[in-house]
């Protein structure tokens, strides 16, 4: 039984990139809606993801640009901590160009500014960048984009846009965002300790699932928005 619940949680694992393939090709498609905004840069980041998931893969199974420990473990995890440092500073710029609120905006500055030095300061004393997966900048980036995303709901609210938020493009890349980060957050947590623990993998099926879900919210997004 044990087995087989291991089997299935690494092919919910390994179907995320498709997932992720489907929400990328899906906002090429409907690119036409958003061309002209700071979305722009979002699907950019999305084809970003789908080459991290993909060339991650193949490195890892031909065993080229790793790093091989002394236990015989292969480890491709640099190529997903560099996605992250990238990852949050866009997400951080998309909000920064839509929200008006100038208090709101100096505030997601800072997180910005201190997401990149807490990154810089991580990898320089702190974690390995090859063999360790980001905890801190995760868990901070993390923290950060949900008060950023609650600052956007907070802006919409009190806009013209409430009529038709449900509509608009942002609004659902917001709703997946916020439902994987403040889900996946516990899971983060010392997860480098958590990775050699016997079993423990079952675990993250939660946040394959929760990966899943965002990824979908992402497609319906794409299709159900108006044009911005």
């Amino acid at each position: 039984m044990s087995l087989i619940i291991d089997i299935s949680t690494a092919q919910i694992r390994g179907s995320i990139k498709y997932f992720e393939l489907i929400a990328a090709v899906t906002g090429v498609i409907f690119f036409y809606k958003y061309k002209h905004t700071q979305l722009k840069y979002f699907i950019y980041l999305l084809w970003y993801i789908v080459f991290t998931e993909f060339f991650g893969d193949y490195i890892k199974n031909n065993e080229i640009l790793v790093h091989i420990g002394d236990n015989g473990v292969v480890y491709n995890v640099w190529i997903v901590n560099l996605l992250y440092t990238i990852f949050f500073p866009i997400l951080f710029y998309i909000y920064l160009k839509e929200i008006k609120n100038i208090k709101y905006k100096l505030y997601i500055r800072i997180f910005l500014i201190s997401y990149l030095v807490i990154s810089l300061i991580n990898w320089s004393i702190i974690q390995n960048f090859f063999i360790e997966w980001s905890e801190l900048p995760f868990i901070f980036g993390s923290l950060t984009i949900i008060v950023t995303i609650i600052f956007y709901f907070i802006e919409l609210l009190k806009s013209n846009k409430i009529v038709l938020f449900h509509r608009t493009l942002l609004f659902w890349i917001s709703v997946g965002l916020l439902l994987f980060h403040s889900g996946t957050i516990p899971f983060t947590i010392k997860i480098n300790g958590y990775a050699i623990i016997k079993g423990i993998h079952q675990l993250f099926l939660i946040m394959y699932i929760l990966s899943i879900i965002m990824y979908l919210i992402f497609t319906f997004g794409f299709i159900w928005s108006k044009k911005e």
